[in-house]
């Protein structure tokens, strides 16, 4: 599918919209109106591997360090992607707690 007319997306799914290869064009008549851009789901088990490879490499880092360096670019708001903190973000227990029975 090269494109979405106006038409058509009104009756697409949201299951249809997920399985596009990619950004899809909207188009009303010849006019490209819109971009269409599927989210697609995190695989767990590769963020997982993301986040355990970054937390590897964040313990030789110096956050002064990093936060002088960023400096030079202006007000950056830093993000921390440790474990925890991802956890804390998308409100998921950690291993170490229980589930409830």
């Amino acid at each position: 599918m090269t494109h979405i007319s106006i038409r058509d997306l009104q009756k697409i799914s949201g299951e249809a919209i997920g399985a596009l290869p990619g950004p899809t064009p909207v188009k009303s008549g010849e006019r490209t109106v819109g971009l269409l851009i599927p989210f697609k789901s995190a695989d767990p088990d590769r963020l997982a591997a993301v986040l355990k490879r970054a937390t590897v490499l964040a313990k030789d880092r110096d956050a002064r360090a990093d936060d002088a360096a960023l400096a030079a670019f202006g007000d950056v708001d830093p993000v921390d992607w440790s474990v925890a903190a991802v956890k804390a973000l998308t409100g998921k227990p950690g291993k170490s707690r229980k589930a409830k029975p």
